[in-house]
Formats: C-alpha cells, structure tokens, sequence
C-alpha cells in the first residue's frame, strides 16, 4: 500500500514539472527574446538621438559661424563709415583753412612767377577733398548731409575764386611791372615811380582779396560748424549701432 502511496506521489509530481516546464519555458526563451530586442531596439533609438544631437550640434555651430561673419561685416561697415567722416572731415578742412591762411607777403617783382604754383596747390587740396566727398557718399545719403554738403562746398569754391583772382591779378601786374622796368633801366626817376605805382596796386589788390577773404570765411564757417555737428551726431549713431550689434 505504501508502495503504491509513493508511485501515486512520484506520478504526480512528475506531472506538475511537466505541466510548469511546458508553460515556463516558452515563456522563459519569449522574455529572454522580447528583453534582447528591447535592449536592440534602445541601443538603436540612442544612435539615432545621439545623430541629431551631433547634425543640431554641427548646425549651431554653422549658425553662429555665419552669425558671426554677419555682424563682423556690418562691424566693418560701420568702422568704415567712420573712417570716411574723418577723412571727409580732414581734407575738406584742410582745403579751406589752407585758402585763408594763404598770403601774398612771401611774393615780390623777383618772385612773383613762383605764385602760380599756389593754384597747383589750390587744386590739389580741392581734388583730395572731392576724393574724401564722393567716398562719404557711399554711406551718407540722408538729405540734410547732402544739402549741407553742397552749400559748403559751393563756399569754399567762392574763397578760392576770390584768391584765384587775386593770384592771376598779382601775377598780371607783377609780370607788367617788370617789363616796364626792364624798358626804363636808364631811367632811375620812371623805374622808382613804377615800383611806387607796383606797391600801391598790390597793397590795395591784396588787402581787398583779404578782406573778401575773411567775409567769405565768415559764411563758410557757419556752415562748417553746422556740418560739424551732423558729422558727431553720426558718429554717435555710429558708436551705438555698433553697441546694438
């Protein structure tokens, strides 16, 4: 009896294994499967990410490259205008101040030739400034700059006019005057009344160049004052637009 009792037991016991080996086991290799696949399909899904982490990376760098290189070239921009108000500003000043301060007391009858090199001069300065003015243009087109512009130009062209008579008058009476004298060599008395006569009519053309001189000066330098002042208002615009940047 207690024989049967223990193949009863054995029997039954080798069902129950049988029964949980058959459910487990497909179960187990399912799982084991499932966990290898999720772990693929995680290590594929992190290549990815990290791939559009690098493209986002690669970019922002080009972005801020090209950022960069934006303002670095309206930085240029910038500086460049600036240059080109100093310059404008130094050669235009240069050209007028010149134009006043020029004096006829450095030419006598045995120089006098040598004032003709002073119109060289008168030209150049001009050429140099009309260089500085059409270079500004490039980045100064408001109406009041180019308005203001002209009107000053126009006046510095007056006082040159008025020195550019003055110097072709000298030169005119100088170059008579020493032919006169060189007709009059025996005659002490003639050659002291043209020198007298010479002196008289340089003094005077002198002093009324002068003094068309300083009165034109006089309008000009308002004018001058005036463009000043838009010259700082830019730069000032300048400096904060380069601070925005």
């Amino acid at each position: 009896m207690e024989k049967y009792f223990y193949n009863f037991l054995l029997i039954l016991f080798s069902l129950a294994f049988f029964y949980i080996f058959k459910n487990f086991w497909p179960k187990y290799f399912e799982t084991k499967a499932t966990n290898q696949a999720t772990k693929e399909d995680i290590g594929e899904i992190t290549e990815i990410v990290e791939n559009i982490k690098s493209d986002l990376l690669k970019q922002n760098e080009i972005l801020k490259a090209q950022i960069s290189f934006n303002n670095q070239h309206r930085l240029n921009l910038k500086n460049a205008e600036r240059e080109a108000l100093f310059a404008f500003n130094k050669h235009i000043a240069a050209w007028f101040y010149y134009l006043i301060r020029f004096s006829f007391s450095n030419y006598d009858i045995n120089n006098y030739q040598e004032i003709k090199q002073s119109l060289k001069e008168f030209a150049k300065r001009q050429y140099d400034s009309d260089l500085a003015e059409a270079h500004l243009t490039l980045f100064m087109q408001d109406q009041e700059f180019i308005d203001l512009k002209k009107d000053l130009v126009i006046s510095i062209i007056e006082l040159e006019f008025i020195l550019t008579k003055a110097v072709n008058e000298l030169h005119y009476k100088y170059s008579k005057a020493e032919f006169e004298l060189s007709q009059a060599q025996s005659d002490f008395a003639k050659q002291t009344l043209i020198r007298n006569s010479l002196r008289e009519e340089t003094y005077s053309l002198q002093k009324k160049s002068s003094d068309d001189s300083i009165e034109q000066f006089k309008k000009l330098n308002i004018l001058y004052k005036k463009m000043i002042k838009l010259i700082n208002k830019r730069l000032k615009q300048i400096e904060s637009d380069e601070n925005s940047i």
